[in-house]
């Protein structure tokens, strides 16, 4: 009996130490139409009151916007614009992320302690240390951000620029940010520069689709990265458990918990590689959706266009098939229901 109300004590010690914090953001006000879809499933009108999850894309229609809310923290969606809401770890850490695929957001972050988000298009990652900002992504892939009060660090592939009050910066897709300029120097209006983006696309196809299919090489990569992680920390998990069973045998009640600790440690790990797995696969989404904008308005495609545009969606079919799957909804939605920061298990 000791032997056995020992190991359920381990177990129960194994298994709280691979919390999930539930991600939730409540949808505020619609107006006009706006529609939500969790990963593959079909498109549904979004309502008031809704919360949304790790997985849902949401997009809006002509002379439609939305406002969410996660907490003290308010974000407007504008017309035509389409996203995702994500998650992602970063040194243990969760991170709550918008992946803005398409048109404009704006950020009114409060100072609730909250986690503050990351925000992510197909050019950059911001970084953000409480602030009140807005976001563009245009029809070529470029991001404009423009900083009302606050700071954001605006993170390429290779190099960061901080932007502080008062401050933007344009960033081509595929290129680095490395200019700002002063807000009160360039008027922004928001329906010129996505149609302006939308201009950019013209006669730059087959640059655009060829680096389109340089990032979807990038992010197979990182995905195998994430694999081996967590293949491993799998494989350490279950030698430890394998260990703590041997010691548990042995009536050896320290040992067998110290081996339990571990175990939960590799658990952990192996976890957090499957959720930003799952963030690089949302990722790919978007970029894809960009991919078929450009290629279906090519009249007649190159030999070299059709090549790059089948690549492209032979790797997102593959990422798809994989890892992006009509989730458990009900179950995400029930723990959205519980207050932030609450403990739960997997």
């Amino acid at each position: 009996m000791v032997k056995l109300a020992g190991r359920f004590i381990i177990v129960i010690l194994f298994v709280l130490m691979v919390p999930i914090i539930a991600l939730s953001v409540e949808v505020d006000f619609i107006s006009g139409e706006v529609q939500y879809s969790h990963l593959s499933s079909e498109w549904k009108q979004l309502d008031i009151g809704m919360s949304l999850v790790s997985g849902d894309i949401v997009k809006t229609g002509v002379n439609s916007e939305a406002v969410l809310r996660d907490e003290d923290n308010e974000i407007y969606i504008s017309e035509k614009s389409s996203f995702t809401i994500s998650e992602k770890y970063v040194q243990e850490n969760k991170k709550p992320t918008f992946m803005l695929f398409l048109g404009r957001m704006k950020f009114k972050l409060g100072k609730s302690g909250v986690s503050e988000p990351d925000i992510q298009t197909q050019t950059v990652n911001l970084t953000i240390r409480g602030t009140e900002f807005e976001v563009g992504s245009g029809y070529d892939g470029s991001t404009i951000v423009l900083i009302e009060e606050g700071t954001v660090a605006v993170q390429g592939r290779t190099e960061e620029l901080v932007l502080e009050q008062g401050e933007g910066t344009e960033v081509a897709f595929g290129e680095e940010p490395t200019e700002k300029f002063e807000v009160i120097t360039r008027v922004i209006v928001w329906d010129d520069w996505l149609e302006s983006s939308q201009e950019a696309v013209q006669g730059n196809e087959t640059q655009l689709l060829s680096r389109i299919l340089d990032r979807f090489g990038n992010i197979e990569s990182e995905i195998g990265e994430y694999e081996k992680i967590r293949e491993s920390s799998l494989a350490e998990k279950d030698r430890y458990i394998a260990l703590r069973d041997k010691s548990l045998e042995e009536d050896k009640q320290e040992e067998a918990e110290e081996y339990s600790r571990k175990a939960g440690t590799f658990s952990k790990k192996a976890f957090h590689s499957l959720v930003n797995i799952r963030f690089l696969a949302l990722s790919s989404i978007g970029l894809y959706d960009m991919a078929q904008r450009i290629y279906s308005d090519i009249e007649e495609p190159t030999p070299e266009q059709q090549e790059l545009f089948d690549a492209i969606e032979e790797v997102f079919n593959g990422i798809e098939a994989k890892y992006i799957y009509v989730g458990d909804r009900a179950r995400l939605e029930e723990k959205a229901k519980k207050k932030k920061g609450c403990l739960s298990f997997i």
